[in-house]
């Protein structure tokens, strides 16, 4: 863009003297237009550079004061005032108003035609703005042909770094590098991303904290970062997101060199991110054309009744799953009743099967993400990439099957899952990852029936409690059982000091005749309980 600076360099601008407002010399100018009137502020639009005589501005010295002042808060560039005829200097009071507003104030002869310096600076300006367009056309179709002949993020950040002269960076939602290339020197925060791997995370925080990464989030648009050198950001920088599905899948960085960044720069990074998320689209959408065969799988191997197990088996050895060996299932569950909000989690989860070379198929059955995966892969690890992936936007608990083998299993696998969640609500267990093979003897208790209630004999002692109102009661009992009898366990499960446990296990004593000193009558007790809690109590 033309800027002020520039525009007193051109031949028709000869003679011309900035007087005040040096600072703001390098402000780019949209168009030069000529004011004509005292109250030509009104009409500005921000972005002019005004050329005006003295017969047209002001006459009263605080009203010329209130003139360029107005100019300044639409965001004019700067004023060429034509002096020698009907003044011969701008005062010495509006010189110091342009200095303290950074607006620039230039003279000029009366004899210097309006006409010619207006005719120059705009041709200059629309020049400019016509290669910049061109610019950015052949920019859309170079990185739009690479979407073509299939090229990934390593090509799209090599040929955005050639086609700019500066450095690129291509990286996901949690700032991890995918792609990259440099053009010439770096600053510190960049050395940092090339040697680890990804953004240091004290820029990250930075980004946070100073509203930029919020202000991306909320308009999806990119941003100009300046220098940021308490972080490491030596070079400024715009950042832009990378939209698929309404969600930022990862970052697009243009990283300055020996130039300041422009507007060709702005453009150009918008046209990155855009082709950026057409690759990741593709990758997607090829990833869900497979998921979709995968989730049609599970729902087989689920719903099939027995003989098909020849069929079912070979199907899942296409994508890398042995049923002939062991496997166990992970079903992911949330209170979240959104269609897209679970789309989402699935299309994740989906990714980071692919990222991580998971031995497992990946599908969605009954509103929940089903994982089925080999017994030796490392699913707490599993688990925990889920968790960082999905980072406290949406909660959600893993249910993990007993280890199965052979296709008709399957079921018993989801089945498994499905009791182990519904077991682990009654509970109200808070974990978010439970296993079947930590139920032990809760299941029993479980598959035994609700019908266990009528006989169990300690049933009707720990309903008269609960008619009592006595719920701390209640829940000491059950914490001092559920460590075992240990009293220092409990009391710091229950975050109670151990003269007020005492003191309750004292009343359960004294009011219900319960010796809580003999191992059998704590059991019984405690199966009591559990079955109360499975089936009856909240």
């Amino acid at each position: 863009m033309l800027t002020v600076s520039e525009v007193l360099k051109l031949d028709q601008f000869s003679g011309a003297q900035l007087v005040a407002g040096q600072k703001g010399l390098d402000k780019a100018i949209a168009w030069v237009h000529v004011a004509s009137v005292p109250d030509a502020p009104r009409w500005m639009r921000g972005g002019e550079l005004v050329l005006t005589t003295g017969h047209n501005i002001p006459v009263n010295p605080e009203e010329q004061r209130l003139y360029i002042q107005q100019m300044a808060e639409k965001g004019v560039v700067g004023l060429v005032l034509s002096v020698g005829r009907y003044i011969d200097h701008a005062s010495d009071d509006l010189r110091e108003l342009a200095d303290q507003k950074d607006f620039p104030l230039i003279e000029i002869s009366y004899q210097q035609p309006f006409i010619d310096m207006v005719k120059a600076a705009n041709e200059r300006i629309a020049e400019e703005n016509m290669a910049m367009v061109t610019g950015a056309l052949d920019i859309q179709q170079r990185l739009t042909q690479l979407v073509l002949d299939g090229g990934d993020l390593k090509q799209l950040a090599s040929r955005m770094a050639g086609l700019l002269g500066q450095s690129i960076s291509i990286e996901n939602e949690r700032f991890e590098i995918l792609a990259s290339a440099n053009v010439a020197a770096v600053d510190e925060a960049r050395r940092f991303t090339v040697s680890e791997g990804r953004t240091d995370p004290r820029l990250v925080s930075a980004l946070e904290e100073r509203g930029i990464l919020p202000e991306i989030r909320q308009t999806l648009r990119p941003v100009y970062i300046p220098q940021m050198p308490d972080v490491g950001l030596e070079l400024e920088r715009i950042l832009a997101p990378i939209v698929v599905h309404g969600d930022i899948y990862g970052y697009v960085w243009i990283i300055a060199d020996d130039r300041p960044l422009t507007e060709l720069d702005s453009i150009a990074i918008n046209i990155g991110a855009t082709v950026a998320a057409l690759m990741m689209l593709y990758q997607e959408s090829v990833q869900s054309a497979e998921a979709s065969l995968k989730g049609n799988l599970l729902s087989q191997l689920i719903q099939s009744e027995s003989g098909r197990e020849v069929i079912l088996s070979d199907q899942a050895l296409r994508y890398g799953l042995d049923l002939s060996g062991k496997y166990v299932m992970l079903v992911i569950e949330t209170s979240e009743r959104n269609t897209q909000r679970m789309l989402q989690l699935y299309r994740r989860v989906n990714r980071l099967a692919g990222l991580h070379g998971w031995r497992a198929v990946v599908g969605q059955f009954a509103g929940e993400v089903v994982i089925l995966t080999q017994a030796d892969q490392a699913v707490h690890q599993m688990i925990s990439q889920i968790q960082a992936e999905v980072n406290g936007s949406l909660n959600f608990r893993v249910g993990v099957s007993g280890t199965q083998q052979g296709a008709d299993d399957v079921r018993t696998a989801h089945h498994q899952c499905r009791e182990l969640l519904h077991i682990t609500r009654r509970l109200h267990n808070e974990s978010s990852a439970v296993f079947f093979d930590d139920l032990g003897y809760i299941h029993t208790l479980y598959r035994a029936g609700k019908d266990t209630l009528t006989t169990n004999l300690y049933v009707p002692i720990l309903r008269r409690l609960l008619e009592a109102g006595e719920t701390d009661l209640f829940d000491t009992l059950e914490g001092y059982l559920d460590a075992g009898g240990n009293g220092v366990q409990t009391a710091e499960t229950l975050h109670i000091h151990r003269s007020t446990l005492n003191y309750r296990l004292d009343r359960l004593k004294t009011l219900y005749e319960v010796d809580l000193g003999d191992p059998l009558t704590r059991m019984n007790l405690q199966v009591a309980l559990k079955l109360l809690r499975l089936f009856e109590v909240e």
